[in-house]
């Protein structure tokens, strides 16, 4: 499940064979991203799935709520260091 400021990342998942969406998407049933959906919204949502759900985001205060609660995530800053210093190397 990608956030609103990665939701163009669900799409090109979706075109690559992987199952992603947006938290619109599963929240609301569209996907009018300008709706805002705060933080405990989205973190109450993934607590009632019976199956984990992973978060891709940007944003780092949702990332932390994700770990505190054992919720799987990744942050895209994350990967792109882990990207740059593995090339780097």
């Amino acid at each position: 499940m990608t956030d609103a400021n990665v939701s163009g990342l669900a799409k090109e998942l979706r075109s690559r064979g992987i199952d992603c969406e947006t938290f619109h998407k599963l929240l609301q049933s569209n996907e009018r991203s300008e709706v805002k959906i705060k933080d405990p919204e989205i973190i109450k949502f993934l607590r009632r799935q019976d199956k984990k759900i992973t978060l891709i985001t940007l944003d780092t205060e949702l990332s932390e709520y994700c770990r505190i609660d054992g919720i799987p995530c990744i942050r895209v800053q994350d990967l792109v260091a882990d990207y740059i210093k593995r090339s780097t190397d």
